[in-house]
C-alpha cells in the first residue's frame, strides 16, 4: 500500500529529506513537533480530523517509545514506523509510564491542546476532538514496524534523494500486521530505497559492525591529536584527515544511539580487543632474542594485516558493484 498521507514526527535533516521525498510523489505530509504540545494549533500540530496512513518518528532512539506511546494516544496515525530501527516494543512499560513533566513534557497533554481545527503549511485540517477516540495507545503493537533507512549524512543540506537506492532496514515482528509491513514497504518505494527486512537483533549487530563501533575506534584514533600539536597537524596528509572523517559526530546523538546499542557494540569492540593483544604480543616479540619468537611474530603481524585486507576488499567489491549483500 502507498500511503497517501503521512505525519513525520522530529526534525533534522533526515526528517526533511524524508518531506521532500513525499512530497515530490503528492502525498500529504503533515511535520509535527517531537513535543507535540509545546506547538501551538496554530502550528498544525496535533491530531488532525482522520489519523494519517502513517507516521514516521525522526526522534532520537531514546525517545522513539515514549513519542509512540504519546503519538497512539492522540490517534495520529494509522500505523507506526520509526528511523532508527529501535524495538519500541521493549521500551513500552517505561513510555507509558513517562508522565509530563519530565523529558517527554507536554505530551499528555496534546490532545487537548490541539482540539480545535487548524491547518498547517501542507493543508492538512486537524479537528480531532479530545474526548473522542484519541486514547488508543495500544499494546498489540500491530500498527508498528521499526526501520531504518541507512544515508549518508555528510552533508547539512536535506534533499529528496537522500534515500535514493540505499538500504532501508525493516525489523518487524511477529506481532507486525502485514497490513503494517505494506504500508511502511509503499514509504521506502516512495523514497528510492532498498528495503532489507531483518530482526532487531540482527540489525543491531550488523550496525554495531558496521557503524557504531567503526566510528568509536575512529573517534578514538582520532583523539591521539587533541590537544593538537603543530609538529604531528604538519605531518598528516588528507588521506589520514578523511580516515579520520567519521569521528565528527554528534556527541550527544552517539551517545544516545551507543547506549541502545551497547551490547552488540561490546560485542564487536571485544573481538577488536583480542586482535589488539595479539598485535600488541607480536610487536613487542619482534625484538626478541629468541629467532623462533621473532619469526612468530612476523607471521602473527602479517597475518592480521592480511585479514584487514580482505575485509577492505569485500567492502570495496561491493560498493563497486562486484558483490551483492546487505551493506
Amino acid at each position: 500500500m502507498i500511503p497517501r498521507t503521512v505525519a513525520v514526527v522530529g526534525g533534522g535533516t533526515i526528517a526533511s529529506s524524508l518531506t521532500l521525498a513525499l512530497a515530490r510523489h503528492g502525498v500529504r505530509v503533515r511535520l509535527v513537533p517531537e513535543n507535540l504540545a509545546g506547538a501551538g494549533a496554530g502550528a498544525g500540530a496535533g491530531a488532525p480530523d482522520r489519523p494519517a496512513d502513517l507516521a514516521v518518528l525522526a526522534v532520537p532512539p531514546s525517545r522513539v517509545a515514549t513519542v509512540l506511546a504519546h503519538c497512539r494516544r492522540v490517534g495520529l496515525a494509522e500505523a507506526y514506523t520509526d528511523m532508527t530501527g529501535v524495538d519500541a516494543a521493549a521500551g513500552r512499560d517505561a513510555a507509558d509510564g513517562h508522565e509530563a513533566g519530565s523529558d517527554g513534557a507536554g505530551y499528555g497533554d496534546a490532545a487537548a491542546g490541539h482540539a480545535t481545527g487548524s491547518a498547517d503549511a501542507t493543508g492538512w485540517v486537524g479537528s480531532a476532538d479530545a474526548t473522542g477516540s484519541a486514547d488508543v495507545t495500544r499494546s498489540d503493537d500491530s500498527d508498528y514496524l521499526a526501520g531504518h533507512p541507512l544515508t549518508d549524512l555528510t552533508g547539512s543540506d536535506a534533499s529528496a534523494g537522500l534515500f535514493e537506492g540505499r538500504p532501508w532496514v525493516l525489523a518487524p515482528t511477529p506481532a507486525t500486521s502485514r497490513e503494517t509491513l505494506n504500508r511502511v514497504l509503499g514509504l521506502t518505494a516512495l523514497c528510492g530505497a532498498v528495503p532489507v527486512v531483518m530482526d532487531h537483533a540482527s540489525h543491531d549487530a550488523a550496525m554495531a559492525r558496521t557503524a557504531h563501533a567503526p566510528r568509536l575506534l575512529t573517534a578514538l584514533l582520532a583523539a591521539r591529536f587533541h590537544p593538537p600539536q603543530p609538529h604531528l597537524l604538519r605531518l598528516t596528509e588528507p588521506d589520514l584527515c578523511e580516515l579520520l572523517r567519521p569521528a565528527d559526530l554528534d556527541a550527544e546523538l552517539w551517545s544516545d544511539l551507543l547506549r541502545g546499542n551497547a551490547a552488540a557494540v561490546s560485542a564487536v569492540l571485544r573481538e577488536v580487543s583480542a586482535d589488539l593483544d595479539v598485535l600488541l604480543a607480536a610487536l613487542e616479540g619482534v625484538d626478541s632474542p629468541d629467532a623462533a619468537d621473532r619469526e612468530q611474530s612476523r607471521k602473527q603481524l602479517a597475518h592480521l594485516l592480511e585479514q584487514g585486507r580482505d575485509g577492505y576488499a569485500a567492502v570495496a567489491a561491493h560498493h563497486s558493484g562486484r558483490a551483492g549483500g546487505v551493506r
